[in-house]
């Protein structure tokens, strides 16, 4: 059964021996407040911890972040999954048949997690790179996520973090911001070029920008592309990221 974690000071040594690889459970378990419950499958040497955000109403989902070095840990602190739709990331490999197991599976995207070495970085920003102006988060929402109102995220990660915009005429037609940011990591997400503003190194030069306000503050810049975008994966590994591992992200519903 899944032990509830009063004190989540005691599962830090254990999400702490790969910060980079456990960056968005981690951020989960100790950033970010929405996550009101973590669970081990054992204290006080736990072998997979399940940070929770409950739903607040019928109409939103749960959400999880699960971080596990054992099959049958992960099954364990699955459990505390409750009943309903649920929204997820698994850091690891081996746990995604328990979470497939313990899910009924609607979508689920397999990424490629990247890291980037400070001596592997080169730049290709420009001079024309300017932060994104928070009056652009609605049409980024609906390039990045069409089918969910992400509006009001994508604004507080315009104003919550590092971004890079290049304008033409006026309005913005690339970019690249942030998902999350830990004590060792800054995630980064969103990049995209509109379509006819591509093939001019406008990817590159974004990615770049961004890369080095990460650096800047002392941080490790990561990321993830989804395993079948394959200008993506050359644009991220041409930028000096490195691959980490292979993590998922989904959605399902969670049985009784």
């Amino acid at each position: 059964m899944p032990v509830l974690v009063e004190e989540r000071e005691v599962v830090r040594p254990f999400l702490y021996r790969d910060p980079v690889r456990n960056a968005v459970v981690i951020h989960r378990t100790f950033h970010n407040p929405e996550f009101t419950l973590a669970f081990a499958d054992a204290l006080p040497e736990p072998k997979a911890v399940l940070a929770l955000a409950p739903a607040q109403s019928p109409m939103e989902p749960h959400q999880f972040a699960l971080h596990a070095i054992d099959l049958d840990a992960a099954k364990a602190v699955l459990r505390a999954v409750p009943r309903g739709h649920c929204v997820y990331h698994v850091a690891d490999e081996l746990a995604f048949p328990a979470v497939r197991g313990r899910i009924n599976v609607q979508w689920w995207g397999e990424a490629i997690y990247y890291r980037l070495d400070p001596d592997a970085f080169e730049d290709f920003s420009t001079p024309d790179v300017r932060p994104v102006e928070p009056r652009w988060a609605g049409m980024i929402a609906k390039i990045w996520a069409p089918e969910w109102p992400a509006e009001e995220y994508v604004r507080s990660r315009v104003e919550g973090g590092p971004t890079a915009g290049i304008y033409e005429d006026g309005d913005l037609v690339a970019w690249n911001m942030t998902h999350l940011e830990t004590g060792e990591v800054v995630l980064a997400g969103f990049l995209h070029v509109l379509e006819p503003y591509r093939r001019r190194g406008y990817g590159k030069a974004v990615g770049s920008a961004l890369i080095k306000q990460i650096l800047a503050k002392g941080k490790i810049p990561c990321c993830h592309v989804y395993v079948d975008n394959e200008v993506s994966i050359r644009l991220t590994e041409s930028l000096g990221y490195r691959r980490v591992c292979l993590q998922a992200w989904g959605d399902g519903v969670a049985p009784p």
